[in-house]
């Protein structure tokens, strides 16, 4: 059997209507496999006005239930061939007669239970119950009612579809009855009557509307590219995209176009003002720069200079208003704003956003040294002072074009005199943004924006501001992924130990810390670790690779890839799939011992001899590997010791009944794991 089922509605926000499909469609496989009926797939289909389920090869029936419940033992259910009181309870909790109890037999003896047959009911006799749940369960981030209803729903509800083959499934909610009536697109269809669900998706589809999202999408996305002339493309953004095609039934682009003289504006201005605020698609030439044009995506089938005209107008006055904050601006330097951020809060324990910028600086200051970059002093720290400054600007401020933080610093910077470093650190101090984002480039927004991140991080957790499941309010999770990820790209050599202790000292020093010093010490490094966990992850290494190198140290993020780098490569070879075995087996042996002082004077057999003369001359040379960075060579000099120490097990009992010589023998094998760990944990790999 097939099963259809509609809600329609009043124009669901763009951004509930994929979330809601997903959860119809959850709660639907949910339902249908607790009431043990099969089903092949479920397709969804979805625009503003409708939310559709498509359930393709529905069993006609339930499955027979047939259950078997295992009761107490047959010695304790009856006394004397009586049942006891604890056989009868079992009986009545499940609902049977005692002379329906059964004896079975199973590995632990015989017990007494309860059979349960229970016949399939036919599929239909249950969806209307099922599909009135989906709809009174279906959860939105915002409901709202209406009228005199008490269905809360994302927006008024109309009409219900629910067809099982070419039979209505009936069901009812305030006053809204099932039914085989749906209506096409709001102005250019009509609503119309099916006696079966293809009839359905050929009928839908001539009242103008596209109920599949990726037909729609691509729809949208080759008509709106089209709409280019020669020496021009159209700036498509799929977050945009996206919007526009969950807010539509079916689109018909219109060129729209705008005075120029608005062009004076930073063309990004204008562009996250028609993408943001009017959800046009901006017409760019071939060089990437801002043309008068624009794409509207019209909700119909053909076009119209009226809706031009009104899109036009509405755009020019979203754009003079850009213009005139924008003017405004300039009227005063970047740096008359700092002063302002001494009111402006960042969170209710850490202070303003202006201490956060001195914490930054101390940082900063701190980054300039260790990073061997003193020459760029002036204008790191210029950079740090300077990049927070627009917030307080008219045109982040007043219009909330939060996309552009950094952006209107840096072209606020340059034309108020600061250097082209200053205004790039400014713009690039808020790289990476996202996952994929760009990554900044020179040192004054690479350092700018690791102290930014990092007093937001370190402060958080040291007045216990920390992410709990999906609330992370101050983003300390991107946060972490953004310093690591610029440690990484930029190859910086940064202790985070040492790093994290410098934004503590900042905020002891600011009167700020909250919790214990070394608690949020221990915290944030472990939360650093599990960020390097996940982009190493991501990067395509084994875990089981990541977790023994970052188990054994993970303080120098450039240095521990290297090492997994390294590892993940030597792994696969066959020299280490036969060295593991071995490292194991003297890990293990040693693994509760400590002590790697070794009596030479206690060996009884040559053979512990070789192996000590062996583990001095591997300690040297794996010492000097690590000291030159050089993970591959540490790596090919361990596996020289299969042998030997292969032998050693053959000739030698470690665990001598002689307590001393056990003791010294063990801390022998300690010693070799010393050596076998100094890189990365390497118990932990698995065989390949």
């Amino acid at each position: 059997m097939r099963l259809l089922f509609e809600i329609g509605m009043e124009e669901l926000p763009a951004r509930f209507l994929k979330q809601a499909l997903n959860d119809l469609k959850h709660n639907l496989e949910t339902k249908l496999e607790t009431e043990r009926i099969k089903f092949d797939e479920i397709k969804t289909y979805g625009t503003p006005r409708r939310l559709i389920l498509d359930v393709h090869n529905l069993a006609e029936k339930q499955e027979d239930l047939d259950l078997v419940n295992m009761g107490p033992a047959k010695s304790v259910a009856y006394v004397n061939g009586e049942l006891s009181r604890a056989g009868l309870g079992f009986a009545k909790s499940q609902g049977i007669e005692p002379e329906q109890l059964e004896i079975v037999e199973t590995p632990k003896g015989e017990y007494i239970a309860a059979r349960k047959f229970m016949e399939g009911r036919e599929t239909k006799e249950l969806l209307s119950e099922i599909l009135k749940s989906l709809v009174l369960e279906l959860n939105f981030p915002k409901s709202m009612k209406w009228a005199d209803k008490k269905l809360r729903f994302a927006r008024p509800v109309q009409w219900f579809l629910a067809l099982c083959e070419s039979e209505v499934i009936p069901f009812e909610i305030e006053g809204i009855t099932s039914g085989n009536r749906s209506r096409g697109h709001r102005f250019f269809g009509k609503e119309f009557e099916v006696s079966n669900i293809d009839e359905y998706f050929t009928k839908i589809r001539e009242n103008n509307v596209i109920i599949d999202l990726d037909e729609r999408r691509a729809l949208v996305k080759d008509l709106v590219a089209k709409c280019a002339e020669e020496g021009e493309q159209v700036h498509i953004e799929d977050e945009l995209l996206d919007e526009v095609t969950n807010l539509i039934e079916y689109p018909c682009p219109i060129v729209g176009t705008f005075n120029s003289d608005f062009l004076e504006v930073p063309q990004e201005v204008l562009i996250i003002s028609m993408q943001v605020h009017q959800r046009y698609f901006p017409i760019l030439d071939n060089n990437g720069k801002l043309l008068p044009k624009f794409v509207v995506v019209r909700n119909g089938v053909e076009s119209s200079d009226y809706v031009r005209k009104g899109n036009e107008k509405v755009l020019s006055a979203r754009l003079a208003d850009a213009r005139f904050f924008y003017q405004e601006d300039l009227k005063h330097p970047l740096a008359d704003n700092v002063e302002k951020l001494k009111t402006v809060v960042f969170q209710k324990d850490l202070g303003t956003i202006y201490q956060k910028i001195e914490r930054s600086r101390e940082i900063a200051n701190y980054l300039v040294d260790v990073l061997g970059c003193a020459d760029r002093r002036e204008d790191v720290l210029r950079t740090v002072y300077l990049a927070k400054a627009d917030l307080v600007s008219n045109m982040i401020g007043e219009k909330e074009f939060t996309k552009l933080q950094g952006f209107m610093g840096a072209d606020y910077a340059l034309k108020s005199g600061e250097n082209e470093k200053v205004s790039l650190g400014i713009k690039e101090h808020y790289y990476p943004r996202f996952q994929g984002d760009l990554l900044p480039t020179e040192m004054e927004g690479i350092i700018a924006g690791i102290s930014d991140r990092l007093d937001t991080l370190v402060g958080c957790f040291g007045v216990g501001v920390i992410p709990s499941g999906s609330k992370d309010p101050f983003a300390l999770r991107r946060a972490a992924l953004g310093i690591v990820n610029v440690i990484i790209n930029s190859k910086l050599n940064i202790s985070l130990k040492a790093l994290v202790n410098r934004s503590l000292d900042t905020l002891q020093a600011d009167g700020v810390l909250k919790r214990d010093r070394a608690e949020v010490e221990a915290e944030v490094l472990e939360f650093f670790k599990q960020r390097e966990i996940n982009i190493f992850g991501d990067m395509g290494f084994s875990k089981d690779v990541i977790d023994a190198v970052l188990n054994r140290d993970y303080d120098n993020i450039v240095e521990a890839l290297e090492r997994v780098k390294t590892l993940e490569a030597f792994a696969k070879e066959k020299e280490f799939g036969e060295l593991l075995p071995v490292l194991k087996r003297v890990g293990n042996i040693s693994k509760d011992h400590r002590d790697m002082t070794v009596d030479t004077a206690l060996f009884k057999e040559e053979i512990e001899k070789e192996l000590y003369n062996f583990s001095m001359n591997l300690s040297e040379k794996v010492e000097e590997a690590l000291a030159n960075k050089d993970y591959s060579k540490y790596l090919k000099e361990i596996t020289t010791g299969k042998d030997i120490i292969n032998n050693y097990f053959d000739k030698i009992i470690v665990m001598d009944k002689d307590e001393t010589i056990k003791n010294n023998r063990l801390s022998q094998l300690r010693f070799l794991t010393d050596i076998f760990s100094k890189m990365a944990d390497l118990n932990q790999i698995e065989e390949r």
